[in-house]
C-alpha cells in the first residue's frame, strides 16, 4: 500500500475524546466564571464539537431554504399580482384599447408597461439579494456562536468575488 496519497503513518494527531461526563464537567467550570454560558458553549458541552457542527449544518441549510422560499413566494407575487395590474394602470391611464392603431398601443402602452416590469424586476432582485446576505451574515453569526472564534475554512464571498 502507498503512502503517497494518504501520507506517511502515524503523522495525524490523535484526538482525545471527551466523554458526555467530561464535556459537563467543562460546561459547569465554564458557570463558574461567573457568567452564564453560551448557548454555543452549552451546546458544545452536550453533543461534543462534531454535535456542534451538525447543529451549524442544520442551521444553514434552515436559513437557505427559508431565504430561497421568501424570495420564491416575492417573486411569485410579483409576478400574479403587480405586473398584471401594471398592465391595467398603463392603459387606463393612457386610453389605449384593444382597438387603437398598432402604433399608438406599442408607443402608449406597451413600451411604459416593458419599463415598469423591468424596475419591478429590479427591484425583486435587489430584495432576494439582501434577503441571502442577510441570511450569509445569520449563518456566518450562527457559525462564530456554535464554533466558538475557529476561521472558517471557505470564508464566504458576495457575489462579485470578493
Amino acid at each position: 500500500m502507498s503512502t503517497t496519497g494518504t501520507g506517511a503513518k502515524g503523522k495525524r494527531k490523535p484526538r482525545a475524546r471527551k466523554s458526555a461526563a467530561q464535556r459537563a464537567a467543562e460546561a459547569k467550570q465554564a458557570d463558574i466564571g461567573g457568567s452564564a454560558p453560551s448557548l454555543g458553549t452549552r451546546i458544545r458541552a452536550r453533543v461534543g464539537d462534531s454535535g456542534a457542527r451538525s447543529v451549524l449544518v442544520a442551521v444553514r441549510a434552515g436559513l437557505a431554504i427559508a431565504s430561497g422560499l421568501a424570495g420564491y413566494v416575492l417573486a411569485m407575487f410579483a409576478a400574479v399580482t403587480v405586473v398584471p395590474n401594471l398592465f391595467v394602470v398603463v392603459s387606463t391611464g393612457t386610453g389605449v384599447g384593444p382597438t387603437s392603431p398598432l402604433e399608438l398601443q406599442l408607443m402608449h402602452w406597451l413600451a411604459p408597461s416593458l419599463f415598469l416590469i423591468g424596475l419591478v424586476f429590479v427591484l425583486v432582485l435587489v430584495a432576494v439579494r439582501s434577503l441571502w446576505s442577510a441570511q450569509r451574515r445569520l449563518g456566518d453569526k450562527a457559525r462564530s456562536a456554535l464554533l466558538g472564534d475557529e476561521a472558517d475554512p471557505a470564508p464566504a464571498t458576495d457575489g462579485a468575488g470578493s
